[in-house]
């Protein structure tokens, strides 16, 4: 009897703990604040800063300084634009940090490793008192 309990046990957990696992895998990229943000800016030499809002967007409210523009739509069709190394710190940020999250998993999917959103995107950026810069 003891032994049925046990197994009864295990079999009932297991599919807890593999579903555990997927989840875990599913959110491996980082939502930060803005000073988060602005710090891995600075200090992490060589990541790639990607801004995933339109085009319209980008001339109409600015973007952060040294950003490439491909809108969230586009990252597949412009892969060739990443970084080659996939183990390259990516920054990515849109407007409210809704659209940046389905492009932090896209960039997951391309195989990516280290991805980080701007939780509240360019508005919270500029809400946090950092700058943008515009085209002239």
């Amino acid at each position: 009897m003891r032994n049925l309990r046990l197994l009864l046990m295990v079999a009932l957990l297991s599919p807890m703990a593999v579903l555990a696992g997927c989840t875990a895998e599913n959110e491996a990229w980082q939502r930060v604040g803005a000073d988060t943000f602005a710090e891995a800016i600075e200090e992490e030499a060589g990541a790639f800063l990607l801004d995933t809002r339109t085009q319209v967007e980008w001339e109409q409210d600015g973007y952060i300084a040294n950003a490439t523009l491909i809108p969230h739509d586009d990252l597949e069709d412009r892969e060739d634009e990443l970084p080659e190394d996939k183990d390259t710190t990516i920054l990515l940020y849109c407007r409210s940090g809704n659209r940046s999250q389905k492009a932090a998993q896209t960039l997951l999917d391309l195989g990516y490793t280290d991805v980080r959103d701007l939780e509240s995107g360019i508005i919270g950026w500029k809400n946090a008192g950092y700058s943008v810069t515009y085209d002239a």
